[in-house]
């Protein structure tokens, strides 16, 4: 066992000399995703915007997340009649994808991942494996159905 710890270490410490993780682009990359996240939304909701039968805001907040520090960062309301949908995003470093964001409305949340690729995925489950699923117009209906009231 010892013998293990030793490697271990040894390992560890070689690669503390390789280069250090640069936070601050790994922040402004995932910022950079949440606004094309907003513009995609905004593309699929193009048709409703216009017939003004949803509207959009977007308001200010604060993240604090280990390593990278405390950011600036915007949700992004729906509001459809009298209730309203709140895409809040959750930070960067989350386990499995380079980023997240939650879907909030008043009957329940859903989770997007931002993927590998750079594309924002509709979580469908999470045990007892990790199932996701592209968003598209399709499966943002999917999400809205689920967080919205009957």
């Amino acid at each position: 066992m010892a013998q293990n710890l030793a490697e271990l270490l040894e390992k560890k410490s070689h690669a503390a000399n390789a280069a250090p993780i640069d936070w601050d682009a790994r922040r402004d990359t995932y910022l950079a995703a949440v606004q094309a996240l907003y513009r995609e939304i905004r593309t699929i909701l193009a048709g409703p915007l216009k017939q003004k039968t949803v509207s959009l805001e977007q308001r200010p907040k604060q993240l604090s997340e280990n390593f990278i520090g405390t950011y600036s960062v915007d949700d992004l309301i729906l509001l459809v009649g009298n209730e309203q949908v709140r895409f809040s995003p959750r930070g960067r470093n989350v386990l499995g994808a380079a980023g997240r964001v939650d879907v909030v409305g008043e009957r329940g949340e859903a989770m997007l991942i931002l993927g590998g690729g750079g594309n924002w995925e509709f979580v469908r489950s999470r045990q007892p494996i990790l199932q996701t699923e592209p968003l598209s117009e399709a499966t943002l209906g999917e999400i809205l159905q689920l967080v919205m009231r009957d």
